[in-house]
Parts: C-alpha cells; structure tokens; sequence
C-alpha cells in the first residue's frame, strides 16, 4: 500500500528555492518518491496560498513563476490537491492580475460553482459574476 501524507509549505518552499541545502535534499527524496509511485503528497489549498505568499513576499519570485511552478508541482504525479482545476484557474488569474493569491481563489471557486461572488473589490469583480453588497 502507498504511503500517504499532508505536505507541508516549508517542504515545498525548501524543495523550491534550494536555500537549504540538506533540507532540500530530503523534499527531493519526497517528490521522486511521489513521482516512482510509492508516495501520496496531500497539498492543502491553504498550503498552496501560502506556498504563493512566503515565495512572493520572502523570496521576491515573480508573480508568473510562481504561478507556473506550482501549477507543475500540482499537477506532478503522487500530489493531490482538493479542486485542482480551481487550483490551477486561480494560479492563472494570479499570473495576469495583481491581485492577493486568496482572492483568485475565491473567483476560481465562483466560476467553477457558479456560485456569484459578494465583494467590494472592483479588481476581483471583473473576474468573475457578482452580486453587489447590500
């Protein structure tokens, strides 16, 4: 039987950035696990979200590269993330707006539900259907 396990962020940021090199080693032990079968990483949406912070925030990625590298590590063999087409879609509205990672999120989840979204932010409403606050 596989093994199975919730990934952390700061194994994903470690396997990332390569900024400490021993720890690195061992996420990479991990993700080739995952890739030969004989592991199942369970990545967390509020894991992703943070994952999309420390890397902005921290490390100063580009918005685009951090989008696009996590859409490979979501989709990556033995990764299992809840909604992952809402995953990658707010990884997508990430990418082109400069919007906070949370709310692409919330409009990826209100497109893919159909489910309008009940903001103020004017930015966020042009991503998706919304009804206005009352």
């Amino acid at each position: 039987m596989k093994r199975r396990g919730l990934i952390d962020t700061n194994l994903i940021i470690r396997f990332l950035t390569q900024d400490q090199k021993q720890q690195a080693a061992i996420a990479a032990k991990m993700f080739g696990a995952c890739e030969r079968d004989e592991l199942q990483l369970v990545l967390l949406p509020a894991v992703l979200a943070e994952c999309v912070f420390v890397l902005e925030s921290f490390y100063q990625y580009p918005r685009n590269l951090i989008a696009d590298t996590l859409k490979i590590l979501i989709t990556a063999p033995g990764i299992e993330i809840q909604n992952e087409a809402q995953q990658i879609q707010a990884l997508e509205f990430y990418a082109a707006t400069k919007l906070h990672f949370v709310d692409c999120m919330l409009a990826a989840t209100s497109l893919a539900i159909n489910l309008p979204l009940i903001t103020f932010d004017r930015k966020l409403q042009k991503l998706t259907h919304t009804l206005p606050p009352q």
